[in-house]
């Protein structure tokens, strides 16, 4: 978690750890943007599985390179990525799998919001688990305008992201709990 006016010295793990989570975050945002645009255009960029796979790897992404001072909120993101991962691949069903990238994602977003005044990013820890929702009540349309929504809200933050500082995610390392 950032506080933008500590800089602190950043090593090669730890550049490599934000530029992964950033991306984490724009995987997560396209993938959204292509699920919402598959539903409403019909179509397919990527098969619904594939989608599935790719979404669980993006928050698993991000929760792998979480930056964030509270040990108990850190792991309980990082369980619900790592276990999006190990949902998807022991095959289990996809609202299991879909519930629990989404909820690393809405915790991120949520994290997110305290630590930059980013517009609209209020709504995600809201419309990522309506999306879920939809999703599980087969509400294609309803789903598909929530994953947009959700896309591009998502994306602003990632570009958000992408043009901040690196040190901006680490923060200061003494308030780290470990």
């Amino acid at each position: 978690m950032a506080n933008p006016e500590i800089e602190s010295e950043l090593d090669g793990i730890d550049k490599v750890a934000v530029m992964l989570y950033r991306l984490g975050l724009s995987l997560a945002a396209l993938l959204l943007l292509c699920r919402g645009s598959r539903a409403l255009t019909g179509l397919d960029l990527l098969s619904p599985s594939h989608w599935l796979t790719a979404l669980a790897v993006a928050s698993g992404l991000c929760a792998f390179c979480l930056h964030l001072y509270d040990k108990r909120i850190r792991f309980l993101l990082q369980g619900l990525g790592w276990g999006a991962l190990l949902l998807a691949a022991c095959g289990a069903p996809d609202a299991l799998v879909l519930g629990a990238a989404l909820a690393t994602l809405s915790g991120l977003a949520f994290k997110e919001q305290f630590c930059f005044a980013i517009p609209g990013i209020r709504l995600l820890p809201v419309l990522l688990p309506l999306c879920w929702l939809l999703e599980a009540l087969h509400l294609a349309w309803a789903s598909a305008l929530v994953a947009l929504a959700s896309g591009l809200l998502l994306g602003l933050l990632s570009l958000a992201k992408w043009r901040m500082p690196l040190h901006f995610d680490i923060g200061d390392r003494s308030r780290y709990q470990l």
